[in-house]
């Protein structure tokens, strides 16, 4: 009965001590979502902001009709500088990529801060089909530091010690809850 309280209280704190981009959604932020023939194609990228260094691009493909998710459709994810798109780097989505089943994703570097386009060919079983092309600019900011991307270990420490303080203040035992 006891636990219920505790468990709202570290809720709260995590909701209060983690950052926005911290607490977000399976694949990122939406950057598309266009309807293309009979499919309704949804783009999302993720960290949120964009930034420099690793990015996954994670697609979902939906029949625009049904709204029923595809996922054997070929996807093909291109980032490249501005209408550079022969020079960029191509990577395959697919679901093995994907922290969410419904997606495919594709991990991709981006190379240094600035516009860069990227560009989802999605194609529908059979050979003779032309894939649906989305494309979409995108501003990569500079990577973040070290230390800003690893604060959460060092700063954990000091909320265990805050806990610890609440409970010496309240006059209860950190190891029961109960009142001393």
């Amino acid at each position: 009965m006891r636990t219920f309280p505790r468990t709202i209280f570290a809720s709260l704190m995590l909701v209060l001590v983690l950052p926005a981009e911290q607490v977000c959604a399976d694949a990122g932020a939406v950057r598309a979502s266009e309807r293309r023939g009979d499919r309704q194609i949804t783009v999302f990228t993720d960290p949120t902001p964009l930034r420099a260094g690793p990015v996954d691009v994670s697609v979902l493909v939906q029949d625009s009709r049904t709204g029923l998710v595809t996922v054997s459709d070929t996807i093909h994810v291109t980032i490249a500088p501005p209408g550079e798109t022969g020079r960029g780097i191509r990577r395959l989505a697919t679901g093995e990529n994907a922290s969410n089943k419904l997606f495919q994703a594709a991990h991709l570097e981006v190379p240094s801060a600035g516009w860069w386009e990227i560009t989802v060919e999605v194609k529908g079983p059979g050979k003779v089909q032309t894939p649906e092309r989305i494309v979409i600019e995108v501003d990569a900011a500079e990577p973040l530091p070290p230390w800003q991307s690893m604060w959460i270990w060092f700063c954990w420490p000091f909320a265990a010690i805050a806990v610890f303080a609440v409970f010496k203040a309240t006059g209860r035992d950190p190891r029961s809850g109960s009142p001393r």
